[in-house]
Formats: C-alpha cells, structure tokens, sequence
C-alpha cells in the first residue's frame, strides 16, 4: 500500500489535476485512475525523461509554436536548430538506454509530441546513424560515432535510389574495391542510381551510411554498407566526386531536408566499408565470420529492421494525439437530442460517432503498448549483437524482420484510417489547421511508403511464412526466438475446429477473440500455401505464383499474422496488469479492438467453414456493444495519451475542454484575420470597372 502511494505521488507530481471545465461530466465517470493507467507502457523513468524534455522546450524561445506556416527554408532552418538544441542536452544518451532501452522510445514520444519533422531529423542525424555503425561496424569506426555523439559530424542513411526502393538486388550504386590502392570507388552511373529521399542529407549530413553493391576482382557480392562523407563540416560544402541536393517539398514533414546524391567515381578508404558481418580483405577477396549466408543476411536484417520497428512507434504517436484531439471534442460537442430534452446531447453519445472513434482509441492502446515492447527487443538486439552475446542472432533477425514488415503496415494503415475518422469525427472545425489533425495525416502518410512500401513490404513477412510452413512439422523453439509461430501449435488440429459462439457475450470475450485469430492465422497461410502450390503445378515459376497469390491470400496472411501478434501481446499485457480498475477498462479494450479486427475478415471465416449461422452479426452487435460499454472511459483514456496541451497545440483537444473559446482565440488572433489585406484595391478595381463589361 505504502508503495502504491508513492507511486501515486509521484505520477501526481508529473501530472497534476486536470483543469476543471466542460470534461468534467466525463471524467468523474471513469472507473479507473488516468495517471495509473500511463503505467501499463511506460515507467516512472521515462515519464520522468518525458516530462524533463516538455518541460525544457515549453520554457525555451526557440520551441514557441507560430500561427501561420513557415516557408521551407525557414521551417528547415528552424527545425535544425531546434535539433542541435535538443541534442546538447543529452537527455538521452547512450549510457541511458543501455541501462534502460525504453528511453530511446520515450525521448522520440516526446519530440514527435511536440514536432514530427524535430523528432525525425534527431532520430536520423544521431540515432540511427549511430546504430547502423554499431550494428554493422568495428573498432575502427568507433572514432565516428564518438563524432557524431559530440555533434561535430551529422548523418543519414542512404539505401532507396531513385528508380529502385523495395527491390534491394536491384540497386545500381556500386563500390568497387581497388586492392593496390586500398580503396573503394563509389560510382553512380545515372541519376536513376542517385540515392534519393534520404532524410537530413539535403542541406545539413555531412556522412551518409550508403548501401551500394561491393564489387571485387570482377564479383559482385551484393549489397553492403559504408560510412561515406558527403560535406565538409566546416564548410558544409560537397567534397569533389559528390554532387548532393535537396528534393524539396513534400506533402508533410517539411521541417526534413530530404535529399538525393551521386557519386562520380568517388574514392573511400577501404575503412569506410562497414565489414563486421562481411567484406574484403586487403587482397580483395571476400570475407565473413558466418559460414551459412543466409545467417548473414539474418543477422543483417536484425539491425535494419530497426526503421521499420521505429515507424510502428511513429504511427502510434499520430493516431494517438488525434484520437486525443477527437475524443475530447466530440465529449463537449452537442447537436441534436431527445424532445424536450433540457440541452442537446454531446456526439461522444451517438453510436456512429462511437463507433468510428473508440475502434481507434483500443487501437492506440494496442499500438502504444506493442511498440514500446518491439523498440525495447530491439534495442535489446542490438545491444547483445554489439556484445557478442546472442546465440541465435541470426534466426531472431529474420523473425524481427518479418514481424516488423508486417506491422509496420498495419499501424501505418490503422492510423492512416484512424486520423481521417478523428479529422471527418470533428465536423468543419477539423479541418481547421489549428485543430491539428490535418497536419498529423499528412505526416503520417510518409509511414504508408518510406522504410519499405506497405504492399510490397508485406511480401517479406509472407515470404517467410511460407518458408515456414513447409517445415511446420519439425519447427523448434530457436526457430521462432519471438514467438510468433505459435499459432502453428497443432496446426491440424486447429485447422479442423469450428467457431462455437451462440451469444454476443462469446463474440467479444477475448479469449475467444484470440482462438478464432489463432485459427485464422493459420487458415491463411495454409490457403496462400496452396495458392502458391497449384499455381507451381500449373507450370508457373516462382516468381508468377509468388506474385498471382497476393490478393487475397498473401496479402491479408501477412496483415493477420501482424494482427494475430498485436492482439496476443495487447492481451497478455492486459491480463498481468496489478492495478485491477486498469485491467478491468484493458480488457475490455482487448475486446473491442479484437473485435473490430476480426470484423474486417468476416467473409474468409465463413469462406473457411469457421464461421456459420448468425456468428457475422454477433460479432457486429457485440462490437457496437463494446463501444457503447467504452463511452463512460473514453475521456479518461484519452487524458492517459495527452501529451501537454502546448504539444497538442489543438484548439480542439485541450485539456480544459473549452474548444469555442480557443476556436474564438485562433481565429481573432490569426495573423491578418482582422485586417484589409494588401491588395484590397484588387478587389475594389474588379468590383468598380468589371460589371461594366459584362
């Protein structure tokens, strides 16, 4: 007891009383306490990591929010200075993580909360360039990172070109080895071989980890990466052999200099090849410490698995302020009523609104507590690889592999939908910039297409499940360090099972909900095994079969084999959660996102004879029930993923629920919202001399 109340004291001290106002109505309904609720993702550290960062910016100059938006060059100058800022800090160094890896996480929530294009041009300039190095580097590289940790050096990480992304094999910047001289000659041969969109590398990187083909005495022995320098740091200038620019405006995250560079054959020390898992000797003849290249390529794709496993936590982020923003207006928005009813009824009431809001706050919740468990794995990953100390690095890559090509789809996606619902969920005021939504599904949309686009990425995933299930029968546990095979526990057993439910109580206890996912799980990849296989028969080769069995089969394999993980994990959270008003409202949100999962693939239960009779429309009814059932908690779980209202900045999702009053404050302080403009005479000049001609 003494121990929970500490606890309390704490969270009250990071958190203090919400201010009183229109919320209220809702708040005092919660079943649950909201500060207590933080603690099923996160830790009194990281809340504390949190609250030093918004703290810091919320007092310095240089982090005030403005109106209007800025023009490129000065949302990218602003950007970058707020970066070197943040940086010196060092609130999160590398000593931290190592001692607690959730502080990665938490000190990209706090930037993303307050500015999407300030946290990814920290992650990419520091972070990840950082990581690539010590993934893939050795000793002598270290010098590098001790650079880039005191800021002297600036990175980015260079692997799509401008005419190949999702097909790595076909990348056309190659290094070529030049064993007399003890160098790399980085060529590209034509602006489709240019590596473009690599973020931080427009006007600022002066390094860029660079994936290029390693040629030596006439072979190509694939991909591989080297640490390349691209501009002086004292002047900012391109070295000669570089031509290096920037690709100017996009959609959203316009605070990032996203960039393209050739390379005219430009010569790099042979240390510049980052050669831990493999390279050339001096003699130019190739070199690996694993005898089996699939392990290679395994423990490869562990450490570059660490983008995807970033943007699933980067989705959460957006879909959680703008279900934030979302929930807490439409709990203050009244239209319409029941006659003679006193005053009109808040549309946090109607099921339509219920209906197309709460799905998305379960979803947050899922998506918040997996990904800090995925960004913790990893890191952990990365530490042991850096260590030496893991066993089975390579069977784990490969899994970390296919289940973050599968997630990262899915949260890209689920927020994706999830902020258009918030945005259309708020009426005309939505669409207003200063109620922030519009902003968060433009800088999302990037999460649908960079570190792999979401279609095609998913092919990995299914790749590997097939692989996978033609050996279903002598799987071991080192097979899957993870654990996300165990849907394949008895597989044929399972395969032969039928749906049991005969109430609506049975269709969102969960679980159920979670055999009816382990039964689909493994009806898809069965299914997508057999496409695959008649195709072959029919004298297809691989690549038509692989490529005629997406729609439909491996495409929505790979989505529920990520769906089946998220559910499983979102669960077993919920269910060891100690404080018992919190696990009651967590399992009832397992319940609903489970629900609203399943309810997308109700006609392949059927298809597969899982499904029968009524079962459809009990999962419908018990989905809008559960919604229903959420309403009382929905402002009280919303106030759990707040972030501070001055990294909200939403006139529509404050704290005090006072949304006409901000509304009011916006428009009348807007710059120019009061006055004539410029070109008034414009006007008066067509007004006076145009109806004439007429």
């Amino acid at each position: 007891m003494k121990k929970q109340q500490e606890v309390d004291e704490q969270l009250k001290k990071y958190f203090p009383d919400l201010p009183s106002g229109p919320l209220d109505i809702y708040r005092k309904k919660a079943s649950f306490d909201w500060r207590r609720m933080k603690l099923v993702y996160d830790t009194l550290n990281t809340i504390k990591l949190k609250h030093d960062i918004w703290n810091f910016m919320e007092g310095h100059p240089l982090f005030k929010h403005t109106e209007a938006t800025r023009v490129l060059d000065d949302e990218r100058h602003i950007t970058t200075k707020r970066m070197y800022t943040i940086y010196n800090e060092q609130f999160c160094r590398f000593e931290k993580i190592a001692e607690d890896p959730k502080a990665f996480q938490a000190e990209s929530e706090a930037l993303f909360m307050f500015d999407s294009s300030l946290a990814v041009k920290v992650s990419l300039t520091f972070r990840m360039f950082s990581n690539a190095i010590q993934g893939n580097g050795r000793g002598h590289h270290y010098h590098i990172i001790e650079d880039v940790e005191k800021a002297k050096i600036g990175g980015c990480f260079a692997l799509t070109e401008v005419s190949h992304g999702s097909n790595a094999k076909g990348m056309r910047t190659t290094a070529t080895y030049v064993p007399e001289k003890r160098q790399f000659v980085m060529h590209s041969a034509d602006f489709e071989a240019a590596k473009c969109w690599v973020g931080s590398l427009g006007k600022c990187a002066t390094h860029a980890i660079v994936y290029a083909m390693l040629v030596s005495k006439g072979k190509n022995h694939g991909l591989h990466t080297f640490v390349v320098p691209i501009r002086d740091p004292k002047t900012l200038k391109p070295y000669p052999g570089v031509i290096v620019g920037d690709l100017g405006e996009k959609i959203g995250l316009n605070g990032v200099d996203n960039g393209f560079v050739m390379f005219n054959n430009y010569h790099l020390p042979k240390e510049a090849a980052l050669d831990k898992l493999g390279g050339v000797n001096d003699a130019g003849d190739y070199e690996t410490p694993f005898r089996d290249p699939n392990k290679r390529f395994g423990a490869a794709l562990g450490i570059l698995s660490g983008g995807r496993v970033h943007i699933t936590a980067i989705s959460t982020y957006y879909l959680q302020k703008a279900i934030v923003i979302a929930i807490r207006y439409s709990a203050v928005r009244k239209q319409f009523g029941p006659e003679n009813a006193a005053e009109e009824t808040p549309v946090l009431e109607y099921q339509q609104q219920q209906i197309r809001l709460l799905p998305y706050l379960a979803a947050a919740y899922a998506m918040k507590i997996f990904s800090v468990w995925l960004s913790f794995t990893h890191i952990n990953m990365a530490i042991s690889n850096f260590m030496g100390e893991d066993n089975n690095a390579a069977a784990r890559g490969i899994e970390l592999h296919a289940l973050s090509s599968a997630v990262k789809p899915l949260f890209g996606w689920t927020s994706r939908d999830g902020i258009q619902n918030c945005r259309e969920s708020c009426g005309g005021h939505g669409y207003l910039k200063a109620a922030a939504i519009g902003d968060l599904r433009n800088d999302n949309d990037a999460n649908c297409t960079y570190e792999g686009e979401n279609s095609l990425l998913l092919q990995q995933t299914s790749n590997w499940l097939l692989n996978v299930w033609a050996r279903r029968n002598t799987l071991t546990a080192d097979d899957s360090p993870l654990n996300s095979l165990q849907f394949l526990q008895n597989v044929d057993q399972l395969l032969k099972e039928k749906c049991s439910w005969k109430t609506v109580e049975d269709a969102v206890e969960p679980t159920n909900l979670i055999k009816t996912y382990k039964w689909l799980t493994a009806y898809m990849l069965k299914m997508t095994a057999e496409k695959v296989a008649a195709l072959k028969s029919q004298g297809k080769d691989n690549f038509a079969a692989k490529n005629e069995s997406q729609t439909f089969n491996a495409v929505t394999l790979s989505i529920v084999y990520g769906e089946n993980y998220v559910l499983n994990h979102f669960y077993k959270t919920a269910v060891e959660y100690d404080d018992v008003g919190c696990r009651t409202v967590l399992l009832k949100l397992v319940s609903l996102y489970g629900a609203f999962l399943l309810e997308k693939h109700m006609a392949t239960l059927y298809i597969g004879g899982y499904f029968s009779g009524s079962q459809g429309a009990l999962v419908r009814e018990g989905l809008v029930r559960a919604c229903a059932a959420l309403t009382p908690d929905a402002v009280a779980l919303a106030d759990t993923l707040a972030p501070p209202d001055f990294c909200l900045k939403s006139v529509l999702g404050m704290a005090d629920g006072e949304a006409y009053k901000h509304i009011q404050s916006s428009v009348m302080t807007y710059p120019g919202s009061l006055t004539r403009p410029e070109w008034w005479r414009d006007v008066v000049y067509w007004q006076t001399y145009a109806p004439s001609k007429l």
